[in-house]
This record gives structure tokens, sequence and C-alpha cells, in this order.
């Protein structure tokens, strides 16, 4: 689905495809006075299709007790990370680092592997000697200048590139030092592989302009492009740097080069004077068309302490945070303040999603002797946000069609509630009329935590003879939360 389906009329739901409700781009307003003459004298003054008793709801994710990487024997844990879910495998790019007299060393790019996501393993893969020694799953960031050696992997992130040819399939991107001779303090370069193990740093670097923390790239099959997703800062000096931090984008049809970035996210004057915006950590939503998720880190000079919030965008240029308060804050757990998330967001289990998340005790300007670790975060799959009644609302969608036979939800229901769903015909003079067999009355009620269940009339999920006509949803919730539905 391509984004003019979300933004005329009538709304055209895929089949297959998730519908998330991440703002209330579905969502008729209505009018609490009809807005028609010709409409208050045949029916008064009556709410016309007006949505109540609903609020877009932020869930926070559950935080794992133990970490699931730490003393590394490496050196130090990175604040950056990729995990990826493939073919029944979780794979996790880590870096590491460690200090010497001449100051910090280059992030060294390790890998670790789960069949469940709760045992990891470290592979002992013998590819670069690291202190007299190729006992270390060390996979980038050392050894020869084809494998990063000369440059490291700092903000390294690993990306499958669908359409690549096979030697190419794994793709990442990461930061570097520049010429001796430039301006700019350090580049982005980009390296390829066909495992995501060996790879091969590409020749020249794929952009010059001065980042930091984790850059994250993708293949947008939205937009059938590459993308980055970086650092920048305003006002910005001649050296690459200079004031508040922000994230900036570029995309390109080739991934060995990228014009320069466009600034898309700036300091909000809300967050007061001393905030900036330290990493992205964006992540396209599983398995959703015209829906995209960041969880930046915001970093606070006043108390040096990070924490993480959450951003949402429907065509990833506007963006919008849905609450001030972070997402995982250290207020939580006062014995971590400074939280990164990096990038993944993987299949955990039956119903839920992962996500690795940094957590250290040093704050940000602190140097101490502290080994950090990364942690597990899950929550319910499509979670982070849900329309949600506390105790009676309704809501009516815009005219859309469909293409599918069902109707799926995926909800909560608390003790005591449960969802409704009644189908609309749309008529001439804005009526509409309950179709025959499909009315709030005959709806089976959903209860419980229903993760993709099919909505049914008197036992009758089949609504194949409706696909493709111009109709209205009418969703009734009672103690419950609606975080997405699709049609199959």
């Amino acid at each position: 689905m391509n984004i003019k389906n979300l933004t005329t009329m009538p709304l055209h739901f895929v089949r297959g495809r998730k519908n998330v409700f991440l703002d209330w781009q579905f969502i008729e307003p209505g009018y609490g006075i009809p807005f028609w003459k010709f409409y208050q004298e045949k029916h008064g003054l009556l709410p016309w299709l007006s949505p109540y008793g609903i609020e877009l709801k932020v869930m926070r994710p559950e935080i794992s007790v133990e970490p699931f990487v730490q003393n590394d024997p490496l050196g130090f844990i990175g604040a950056y990370s990729t995990l990826i879910h493939e073919d029944g495998l979780y794979r996790l790019w880590y870096a590491t680092y460690d200090f010497n007299e001449k100051g910090q060393e280059f992030d060294k790019l390790c890998y670790m592997e789960s069949s469940d996501g709760k045992n990891w393993r470290r592979s002992q893969l013998g590819l670069y000697p690291y202190k007299g020694s190729k006992d270390n799953n060390i996979v980038y960031g050392l050894g020869p200048k084809e494998c990063g050696g000369h440059i490291g992997a700092h903000g390294a992130t690993v990306f499958i590139d669908p359409y690549a040819i096979p030697e190419e399939r794994y793709k990442m991107v990461h930061l570097g030092p520049s010429d001796r001779n430039a301006t700019l303090s350090n580049w982005l370069y980009g390296a390829t592989s066909h495992d995501g193990i060996r790879w091969n740093t590409l020749p020249e670097p794929i952009l010059k302009y001065t980042s930091d923390t984790q850059s994250i790239g993708l293949f947008d099959e939205e937009i059938g492009k590459y993308v980055i997703y970086l650092r920048g800062w305003s006002p910005q000096n001649r050296y690459g740097s200079g004031g508040r931090r922000m994230i900036r984008r570029t995309e390109s049809s080739d991934f060995r080069r990228f014009p320069p970035p466009k600034p898309l996210i700036s300091h909000n004057p809300s967050w007061g004077v001393h905030t900036d915006i330290y990493t992205n950590s964006y992540h396209k939503w599983p398995g959703a068309d015209n829906a995209h998720i960041m969880l930046p880190a915001l970093y606070h000079r006043d108390t040096d302490t990070v924490d993480v919030h959450l951003a949402l965008s429907r065509d990833a240029n506007e963006w919008f945070l849905p609450q001030s308060r972070p997402l995982i804050s250290n207020e939580d757990r006062p014995d971590k303040i400074t939280i990164y998330t990096g990038s993944g967001i993987v299949p955990y289990g039956k119903d839920l999603w992962a996500f690795p998340v940094f957590f250290s005790r040093r704050a940000h300007n602190e140097y101490t002797d502290e080994r950090p670790a990364l942690y597990l975060a899950t929550i319910r799959q499509d979670g982070l946000i849900a329309v949600e009644s506390n105790l009676k609302g309704e809501f009516y969608t815009y005219p859309c069609i469909f293409d599918g036979s069902s109707l799926n939800l995926n909800a909560v229901s608390y003790t005591g509630g449960e969802i409704k769903v009644e189908i609309l015909q749309v008529k001439p003079a804005l009526e509409l009329s309950p179709i025959e067999g499909f009315t709030l009355d005959l709806c089976d009620r959903i209860t419980g935590s229903a993760l993709w269940q099919m909505v049914s009339w008197r036992g009758n999920p089949d609504i194949s003879t409706l696909a493709g006509r111009i109709l209205r949803f009418r969703f009734v919730l009672v103690r419950s939360r609606l975080h997405a539905f699709r049609f199959e």
C-alpha cells in the first residue's frame, strides 16, 4: 500500500497489511452539531459520527531483569547494536571498545546469535587477531583495511537488502575518520557481506558528512531507495558539529553515494533549554504500511542523563511525539542513568516484539571504569500505542474499501470489557445505515487478549461479499484498547 491510500478517500486497506493506530488517521472526527443545514432540518442537532470516550495511549515496554550482553572479554560494551531475526535465528551485532594510553581505540563490531532470544552464544569466529589471539567474535573494524581495520565501526548498523546480489545481501553503515586534510572530522562509510560475518569495506565513503552516534541504514521498499537516518546539529559549524543535536535524513538509489542529509527532527522548545536529540533509533513498523517508529534518546545536558522517547510518523518525513514523558526513563531505574535503544524490532515468542536497550550507570560525560550492558525490551506486537477506552467509547472509520474476507483485530480487553464492530453502507446525502447481518447487536464479543482474532456476527466472520464496496466501520469499545486491524 502506498501513501496516497491513506490521504485520499475512500481509504484503501490492502489484504494482509496491518493498519495501526499511531494517530487519528483512520477515524472520522464527525461534528458535535451537524455542519449541514439540510441535515439539521432532517435529523436535528444530534452529533454526526462523532467519536467519544477514546484516547491514544502509549504503552511502556518491559525490560529484562538481567542483561543478555555484559562483561565482554573484548572490552566495554558499546551503546549501539543491531538485532535481526532471520530464518528462526536471532542475530546481534554490537560494539566493544577499550581504553589505552592513547585514548579510546576504534569500535570493534562483534557478533552473537541465539535460537530463542534468551540463550546467547559468542561464536569464536577466529577472523581477526586481537591482543595476540583470534579466539574472539569480532567481524569488522579490526584487521585489514578492506575489513574496516583502518576506520573502525563506530555507530554501525547492519541491515538486509532484499534486492541485492547475494554477495551484498547484508549491508552496513558506520562512521569513520575523514582524510587528514579534510575539514570534517569524520565521514560515513559502507560495507557489504554475503553472510553478515565476512565484510568488505566500500572503497570510498558513501557520504562525506560529519555525524556521530548510531546511523541507521535500510532499504525502504515503499520508496524503492536506500535511506540513512543520522546525526545533525543546529546551528552547525564548519567542522560539521555545533549547537544542539538533531536528526537528519538522506536517501539514494545507489548505496555507494548519498546526497547531503536534510533536517528531519530538531529540538522541541517544550523540552527545555538543556535538551538534545542524541540518537534516532529508526524502525519501519513491522508488517504495516504507512507507519514508522523512532525511539530517540534525549540527552539532558543539565543532569548529564539520557532517556528514550517515542516518535511516530506515517510517511517517515513528518514526525510527532505522542507524549512528553519518556518511554524508557531512568527515573524507573535510578542506577541506570544513560539509556539508548539499538536498531531492530523483532518477533519474540508468540505475541511479543523485542528490541535491544543499552543501560549504563555512568553519566554521559562521566569517565569511570563502569561496565555497561545490553538488555532486552519486550512489548506486545504493535503494542507501542493504541486507541483505548477506560469505560465505553466508540468511533467510525472514514469511508473505506478493503480487500479480503475477514476483519482481524489486535486488541486487549480488561475485566468486563469487550469490543464489537458494525459495518455500515455509505449512502448519498451523508446518510448511512447498518448492513443487514453485520449490525452491532449481532456482533460476537471480542474479549481478553485477542491477537489477530477474527470479528464475527453470530459466528460468521465472512465479509467477502462486502469487499470492494465503500463502507464505514463502527467500533464500540468497553474497557478495551485496540492496537491494530487488518483484513485477511
